[in-house]
């Protein structure tokens, strides 16, 4: 019994220096917004933002973004926005988006795509006409290369993810009883 009580009382102390480790960034009305909420919201930007998580200016910017999201949450609250049939309907759909595109990125997996120097600059050969400067001067591949291959690889990426949607659909279609009475 008193090993247990030692145990617990040692877990419970982990537990509350985690917590307490957890640095608060900013407080709304007795809300926490902590490094861990900050991060978070990082991650779900776009990877051209991911860079400036360090710039000061940048995190002053977006924490102060995230208090006034924050405050305006609190208050939507407040007068019960929530309630509002309509606003049920949009929550309704948006989980349902929500969760069949978490669905697609379990089953679809676009990190096999790859796009080669010799396709990028093969690309680069066949429409080089189209990359002059303001003087009408060719740009030179080394210059374009790195938007090129971005640009290959999304196109790459849309056609994979289209292919593969189509077949993981038509997978669920023929487990499922499907009908359609409108043509």
């Amino acid at each position: 019994m008193r090993k247990s009580l030692i145990a617990l009382s040692v877990a419970l102390s982990l537990v509350g220096s985690a917590l307490a480790a957890e640095k608060i960034l900013a407080k709304v009305n007795g809300k926490s917004i902590t490094e861990k909420d900050f991060k978070e919201v990082v991650k779900s930007l776009p990877p051209s933002y991911k860079t400036l998580e360090n710039n000061p200016q940048f995190k002053k910017q977006l924490l102060n973004n995230m208090v006034k999201e924050e405050l305006l949450y609190q208050e939507a609250l407040k007068e019960g926005i929530e309630k509002d049939p309509e606003v049920q309907k949009e929550i309704a759909l948006m989980k349902k988006r929500i969760l069949v595109q978490a669905l697609l990125k379990k089953h679809i997996n676009l990190n096999k795509v790859e796009v080669s120097d010799s396709e990028a600059k093969a690309f680069y050969e066949k429409n080089k006409a189209r990359f002059t400067d303001a003087n009408g001067k060719p740009v030179p591949y080394s210059a374009l290369k790195p938007f090129i291959i971005q640009s290959l690889k999304q196109q790459k990426e849309q056609e994979l993810f289209r292919k593969e949607l189509n077949s993981y659909v038509s997978q669920l279609e023929k487990k499922s009883k499907v009908e359609i009475y409108v043509k």
